[in-house]
């Protein structure tokens, strides 16, 4: 975790960006047209992330069990999986951009963060968006996969990772894949509905408990976990955050939610120190699991 966050390791050198292409070229493959019967797309978004996952987490599983040293294995793995400094990087380039009152390079840099379109967003919805993918992906890329590591092992971390791409790659947000993405957005639904939730519990009892219960309250009961997430680090951040977003050249209507305030440029900033604060509470949570097992085990 601590390399992690030191290591500058370039997007388009690391295993997850390869990863990211081969489901490009994959949906070429088996999804060639948006038009096709709605059970070939399923089926085809069903058997492509279990093609390309399947082979990988066997070979690995094999690997690591008959390594000399599996600890160091275990901890290449992780440091693979977690992979979110480039969006910490991009967040601090946006708000740079927006610094020096360069919106049109300001939208340019948030694009690959994000999946809406960025060309016409406003200063302010840049700067929403910049957050609400900085919070997101904390809670979805990087505190659940570390779960995962805890209790289900390296292996099982990298696999849902992999998945949490493929989902991103096939977002159903996207009329391409509109149905054949719905298998890996289910899928990974139903895995991050409970563990982000406590995720973002807990990081807002780190910092503003009672703005968050206040955001959470005013949510209609069907709210998504996107949303649920967003409310409870806007209500303790005290700034609003989603609302209409533009993906595919389709409005998609969203409820506002979080704080009572409208987003800034230093709330960036804000955002990146509360995350870096959750990360440091994780990590000394986390020593001291692996002080206390040692302690029983010894």
């Amino acid at each position: 975790m601590l390399i992690e966050s030191l290591l500058n390791w370039p997007e388009r050198y690391h295993p997850l960006g390869f990863a990211r292409l081969v489901a490009g070229r994959m949906a070429e493959k088996v999804h060639p047209a948006a038009d096709r019967p709605a059970l070939q797309q399923q089926i085809s978004g069903t058997l492509a992330p279990l093609i390309l996952i399947s082979p990988i987490a066997v070979i690995l599983a094999i690997f690591t069990s008959m390594a000399e040293f599996p600890l160091f294995f275990d901890g290449v793995l992780l440091l693979v999986a977690l992979q979110y400094r480039p969006i910490l990087d991009r967040a601090n380039k946006v708000q740079n951009a927006l610094s020096l009152h360069k919106k049109v390079l300001a939208r340019q840099t948030l694009a690959p963060m994000v999946l809406r379109e960025t060309a016409s967003l406003s200063e302010v919805g840049v700067i929403k968006a910049c957050i609400e993918s900085v919070i997101l992906r904390f809670h979805q890329q990087y505190l659940f996969t570390l779960l995962i590591f805890l209790v289900f092992g390296p292996v099982a971390a990298l696999s849902l990772r992999l998945l949490y791409e493929f989902s991103q790659s096939w977002n159903v947000k996207l009329k391409r894949f509109s149905i054949f993405g719905q298998p890996c957005a289910k899928t990974l639904a139903f895995l991050l509905w409970l563990p982000v939730r406590i995720s973002a519990l807990l990081c807002a009892l780190i910092h503003n408990i009672s703005g968050s219960f206040k955001a959470l309250r005013a949510l209609p009961s069907s709210s998504s976990t996107h949303q649920v997430v967003l409310a409870l680090q806007g209500g303790a951040l005290g700034i609003q955050l989603s609302g209409p977003v533009i993906y595919d050249q389709n409005k998609k209507r969203s409820t506002k939610c979080g704080g009572p305030n409208q987003a800034s440029i230093v709330d960036i900033n804000r955002t990146l120190q509360a995350i870096t604060l959750c990360k440091l509470t994780y990590w000394v949570v986390c020593l001291c699991i692996a002080v206390i097992m040692n302690s029983v085990a010894a």
